[in-house]
């Protein structure tokens, strides 16, 4: 229609600015009318075409209908065994779509040689059937990890799924003690994964190495993998108590002059290694001591050492952190553990998708120097690690804990007693209050962090699902010192890796009633990746019941399991 309306005015400009000699003018005049009149037509003529076309001029043809298929899944995406061994189930399914209601031919491409399918490498499913899957590996299977395929057919629809398979070596331990030094080998053919415990440091892990490199960084007694508590209360400072200010924060290793906090009781066994210290409080300038000086903290750490014999190179830690303490210390981050590894370990690696346990490819991260630090990384898979160029390094998983990890790298020389070194812990979140104990396992896995990932998918897979820490949250308003009146209100947020039961607000230590939870607050999201929106509450607080004068709230929010977040204390002065 535009190249119509260009002809169209062309033809006009024409006839303006070339005027007929005398006698043609009404012959001109006649052609241009008898020309619209074609143009006007043929305009019509099309838009009616148009919307003949568009159904508004004849009916529409109906769509053909959908062609029936089905998908292929398979779950879940990882299977494990050592070598003369049979796998975990994996679980293939057909789901139909769009009517579908034939059978599917199924059969497993890419299996290693010495592995056989149990029942069989190809069946057939009908739609909405499964079939559990078990892989019998032989003595001389090839050890190390292949990508599986499943392959499903129905005519002219065909479709694939995956898993990985862990084929591992068999594991061989034993411990022993090399001066102040607590070991445990985990031997697999010609590889050697060892972990070591300091006994001058508390038992601090000094030492995760394979076949001779240790990637943990043990500058000093403040490094090292380890236990240290926080209060959310307390007040820190930026740089580990340079300034002297800083709060409650018993460390397993010791405390900033390196004096090594005091090991109660240790033993070797074939298999494992037991340690129970009383941490040091990290700074004693403002708790009554200073250099040489040091300061015990009122919590003792035991350390349960032991090698998974499904997998090589693995660690478990069994640890109890218990408070024997009065006094209460409000939610905050524990370090359970601090991860402290050497610079050349200088990529971060995790699952940061919103679709875990799938084998998406991990996000690779590059900590900043200090005095920066990371802001809050999402970890949907509970691990985290550090390695090197070659993807060498350590990964720590901890189950149960909120899906994110924070860290920071400091410059300086390299290796296991240089200063320059990589630091991550995940977002564990405990409130110890008087003889409150937090206990729980971790696993550490050296070497290739592929292989690590898959340790902690069968891990994940087979552990029985544990919630050992508390809620996350915040107490919004009142702000400290607040000056309340009438009907206050007193609001903020929390959420949890399963659910925040009920959220509870107290008044001078007595409970004043429940808060109302499940408020929109998308806006946490901005520093807690991907955490949930409606986790909102509010609660009305009639400051009339109480006398004027300084008053105390405190909010305690509780998980599904009963763990209790306290958050700290706000300090308020009602007046009316």
């Amino acid at each position: 229609m535009t190249n119509l309306r260009g002809t169209l005015s062309a033809m006009m400009l024409t006839a303006k600015s070339n005027p007929n000699p005398a006698g043609c003018w009404d012959e001109s005049l006649r052609w241009a009318r008898f020309s619209n009149r074609i143009l006007f037509t043929f305009v019509i003529a099309l838009i009616l075409t148009v919307a003949a076309c568009a159904g508004g001029g004849g009916q529409k043809k109906p769509p053909p209908p959908p062609i029936p298929d089905f998908i292929l899944s398979i779950s879940p995406v990882s299977a494990s065994a050592v070598v003369g061994n049979t796998t975990s189930k994996v679980t293939v399914s057909v789901e139909p779509q769009n009517g579908f209601s034939g059978s599917v031919a199924v059969t497993l491409q890419g299996l290693p040689s010495g592995a056989n399918a149990i029942p069989a490498t190809s069946f057939s499913l009908a739609a909405g059937d499964s079939q559990d899957l078990q892989l019998s590996i032989s003595a001389t299977t090839p050890v190390g990890l292949s990508q599986v395929t499943v392959q499903g057919s129905a005519g002219s629809n065909s479709h694939t799924a995956q898993f990985v398979l862990t084929i591992e070596p068999i594991v061989t331990l034993n411990t022993y003690q090399s001066g102040s030094l607590l070991y445990l080998e985990s031997h697999s053919g010609s590889d050697t994964a060892r972990i070591g415990l300091e006994t001058q440091w508390g038992g601090s892990i000094v030492e995760v190495s394979l076949n001779g490199t240790n990637y943990v960084n043990e500058h000093d007694t403040g490094r090292e993998v380890q236990v240290a508590q926080y209060d959310g209360a307390a007040q820190y400072d930026n740089c580990a108590g340079c300034s002297g200010t800083f709060g409650w924060n018993p460390v397993q290793g010791g405390d900033e002059y390196d004096e090594g906090s005091p090991v109660l009781s240790q033993s070797l066994a074939p298999d494992s290694l037991y340690i129970k210290a009383q941490p040091y409080q990290w700074n004693p300038d403002d708790k009554g001591g200073g250099p040489g000086q040091p300061v015990l903290g009122d919590v003792y750490a035991e350390s349960t050492v032991s090698a998974i014999p499904d997998h090589a190179f693995t660690f478990k830690v069994h640890l109890k952190i218990t408070h024997f303490g009065t006094d209460q210390h409000a939610n905050s981050i524990q370090e359970f553990p601090a991860v402290y590894t050497n610079l050349a370990t200088d990529r971060f690696l995790s699952d940061s998708s919103t679709t875990p346990w799938t084998n998406a490819a991990a996000a690779s991260y590059t900590m900043p120097q200090l005095p920066n630090f990371s802001p809050t990384l999402y970890a949907a898979e509970q691990w985290g690690a550090f390695v090197d160029s070659g993807d060498l390094g350590l990964t720590v998983f901890v189950p149960g804990m909120a899906p994110y990890i924070g860290g920071f790298a400091a410059t300086g020389d390299a290796g296991p007693t240089g200063f320059g070194t990589e630091y991550f812990a995940p977002r564990t979140f405990f409130s110890f209050g008087p003889n409150s104990i937090l206990e729980g396992d971790i696993y550490l896995i050296v070497g290739d962090y592929k292989h690590a990932r898959q340790v902690v998918y069968d891990l994940h897979n087979k552990l029985p699902a544990k919630d050992i820490f508390t809620p996350i949250g915040s107490v919004d308003v009142p702000t400290p010192n607040a000056q309340l009146s009438g009907s206050a209100n007193v609001a903020g947020w929390a959420f949890d890796d399963t659910a925040v039961a009920r959220v509870d607000v107290y008044v001078n230590g007595v409970i004043a009633g429940t808060a109302t939870y499940g408020g929109s607050r998308p806006d946490v999201g901005n520093d807690w990746p991907h955490a949930p929106s409606n986790i909102g509450y509010s609660f009305s607080l009639n400051t009339t019941a109480y006398p004027n004068g300084p008053h105390v709230i405190s909010v305690r929010a509780t998980d599904t399991t009963g763990n209790v977040a306290v958050f700290p204390d706000v300090p308020i002065t009602i007046k009316n």
